[in-house]
């Protein structure tokens, strides 16, 4: 597909979008704006009251809190699933390491802060999830190097010599000749990537009318972004000083100047005359469609970078800049959902006519106690004196030329009904966006006979900001983390070290694509940590009784205490859970305890073979002596005397000998109840 085909099917896709400068759309989103800042509405009346009341601004503010504890108050924003039981260990660490991309290297308390808030007040909020890679460079001196440690630097891919000097050394005594030393000076570069995560304008952000909820079916999407000639040139893109941004109306968008003008931030300087070519800003267009361009008859999913009608190059390879992509990088969602549409309701469609009646109803109430306060008069024509009478101060007076020439006409002040209105148009508002303020807190009636009932109220408001938090887990922040992870698993080109739970341990998540399913853990769910915390000491309660019946081990196992406990310490403490439990999963497997009933049985035998023992040293050194003895007799002997004596001596060691196999048997039978104690022992 030529260039000129691609670009007349890239202009046509954004005539046909939402959110451009002008529509019904962009309408919407700047009067919400207005609503919240509070700004005056057109129809004021010169020495009337102009107070705007801010429903929209209440609404919004009071629900946000109650959406970032919902989703930061845990370690874990989403969570991974293992698709095999040999994955378990994978999945839990994918999502510790995600996780801690997303809290750690990037800042997700402010990403969410921004896509919720965005979602709230202009129907929709965005983040662009991308891969950025990075380049840290400087510069490294080195002196006096001879010639293997200069061969060994320059080996290093991350240097590059810039500058070289030869100094000659010191006679070499075996050459005769001088040594040669490098003074040298390297430029390291440092290279590496990162997951970034940005929240976008809503105004940045062109899509297709006909885009379902889903974002990624959208048929083409467009993010338009300010952004300096220098800046793209560092994206790695080719940009002539005079290229044409012919964008109409971008810079004056109504959102764009709505959201900024409040506190004075928008100012609008033309950069056509600025001395620095490299400092003009532009706006680059990241268009993202479904197109046959390689004409083989079926749309792909590219992207195409462009400023105005031009199409950029790569500065390294010279090709034009449309690639084709495996998946859009824009999140969007809602928290009031439109079937079959991607754009949904904002607080401001709920409650804006809310803060146009009791902005009105104000204005009127402060206009009648201005009124009945500063009164109204009949006078006599020429018979007052008008400057006293206009000049109003306390105690002053009015000179009249005739007694009672002046009569003060009584103004009625507005009573309770209009009160009632304010009050009524309250409970409209809470019953729309789910947001109280409970008027009647302080009540000792609201606090005592009635707390059920503000129990149940409160409990019956928060639905609706639950409901929205599970819309927005399910949309956007279900595809943050499916991004990152599909980043992380095709960029990251080596293991990276990262403290995780506490310990320091390597994550490659090249080897994690398609293997986990994600669930969302949107916090403490619907229910609030202090009833998180009841259901974890229920919990504990009942796995005691279960170890007291002999159950434990069985039923009811070291993992399944860790986890009632661990549950318990989160919804305390939901940051340092980790530090109060340890999960026995990682520990070596606990020694077993000695068997009181066999060490008794091991202590008879030793002393029981200690004493057979001792009798059998006895019964030996006996015979020693004896044979000592009648040795030196046997020489004063005859003959037969000696053969009778040997003959006695014979039947004395046979003796021995038997009660030598006597003990022998008795160690024997220790040996074996010993045995026979130790099978008990075990099997017990």
């Amino acid at each position: 597909m030529g260039e000129t085909e691609l670009l007349s099917i890239i202009e046509s896709e954004e005539a046909n979008c939402l959110s451009t400068t002008s529509g019904k759309l962009s309408e919407q989103r700047r009067q919400a704006l207005q609503y919240y800042y509070g700004e005056p509405y057109g129809n004021e009346i010169e020495g009337r009251s102009q107070v705007v009341t801010t429903e929209v601004k209440d609404a919004v503010e009071g629900i946000m809190p109650s959406l970032m504890r919902i989703f930061m108050s845990a370690d874990e924003i989403v969570r991974f699933d293992a698709q095999n039981p040999d994955d378990e260990d994978d999945a839990q660490q994918a999502t510790d390491y995600l996780n801690y991309l997303f809290t750690r290297q990037n800042n997700g308390f402010v990403v969410l802060y921004c896509l919720f808030k965005d979602a709230l007040l202009q129907k929709t909020g965005f983040t662009k999830v991308y891969w950025e890679d990075y380049a840290d460079q400087g510069k490294e001196e080195y002196e006096n190097l001879d010639d293997l440690e200069l061969a060994l630097l320059m080996q290093d891919p991350e240097l590059e010599l810039i500058e070289h000097e030869a100094v000659p050394g010191p006679v070499d005594p075996t050459t005769q000749q001088p040594a040669q030393f490098h003074n040298v000076v390297f430029r390291r570069t440092k290279k590496y990537g990162k997951a970034c995560i940005d929240p976008c304008p809503p105004e940045e952000i062109l899509i297709s009318r006909e885009t379902p909820n889903d974002l990624n079916k959208a048929r083409f999407i467009e993010h338009r972004t300010l952004k300096s000639i220098s800046d793209i040139r560092v994206m790695g893109y080719e940009v002539p000083d005079d290229i044409s941004d012919d964008i109409q109306n971008a810079d004056f968008n109504l959102e764009r100047v709505e959201r900024n003008k409040f506190d004075d931030a928008w100012s609008y300087t033309p950069d056509k005359g600025n001395s620095d070519p490299s400092t003009r800003r532009v706006w680059l267009c990241e268009a993202y469609l479904k197109v046959d361009y390689d004409k083989d008859g079926y749309a792909e999913l590219r992207k195409v970078c462009k400023i105005g009608r031009t199409i950029l190059k790569y500065k390294e390879s010279g090709k034009l800049a449309i690639d084709e992509i495996d998946s859009i990088p824009i999140v969007g969602g809602t928290a009031i959902m439109m079937p079959h549409k991607f754009y949904g309701l904002s607080i401001h469609d709920l409650v804006g006519d809310i803060q146009l009646i009791k902005s009105t109803i104000t204005r009127q109430l402060l206009d009648n106690a201005y009124i009945a306060n500063n009164g109204t008069f009949e006078v006599l024509d020429g018979m007052v004196n008008m400057d006293d009478l206009l000049t109003r101060r306390p105690m002053g007076i009015v000179r009249t030329k005739v007694l009672g020439a002046m009569k003060r006409v009584e103004n009625p002040l507005l009573g309770q009904s209009f009160y009632g209105l304010l009050e009524y148009f309250d409970k409209v508002k809470q019953n729309r966006v789910g947001s109280t303020d409970f008027p009647n807190a302080v009540d000792p009636d609201a606090i005592n006979a009635k707390a059920a009932f503000v129990d149940k109220f409160a409990e019956a408001a928060m639905e609706r900001v639950n409901l929205m938090a599970r819309i927005l887990a399910e949309t956007c922040v279900k595809d943050i983390f499916w991004k990152l992870l599909e980043l992380v698993s095709k960029h990251q080109q080596k293991p990276q070290m990262v403290k995780l739970r506490g310990k320091w341990v390597q994550v490659d998540p090249r080897e994690w694509k398609n293997r986990f399913n994600m669930t969302v853990s949107v916090g403490l769910g619907t229910g609030s940590q202090q009833t998180v915390l009841q259901g974890a000491m229920g919990i504990l309660q009942i796995q005691d009784g279960m170890l007291k019946a002999g159950l434990g081990g069985r039923v009811v196992t070291e993992k399944n205490f860790f986890a009632a406990a661990h549950r318990f310490a989160k919804s305390v403490f939901p940051k340092d859970a980790d530090e109060f439990f340890t999960d026995p999963t990682g520990l070596p497997p606990p020694e077993q305890q000695p068997n009181v009933d066999l060490l008794k049985v091991q202590v008879a035998a030793q002393k029981a073979a200690m004493g057979n023992k001792q009798k059998y040293d006895k019964m030996m050194q006996d015979y020693i002596l004896a044979m000592r003895q009648m040795g030196i007799d046997v020489l004063s002997m005859t003959n037969d005397a000696r053969l009778q004596e040997r003959d006695q001596l014979h039947d004395h060691s046979q003796n021995i000998m038997g009660h030598a196999v006597d003990l022998a048997k008795h160690d024997k039978e220790l040996k074996s109840r010993e045995e026979t104690a130790r099978n008990a022992a075990q099997t017990s």
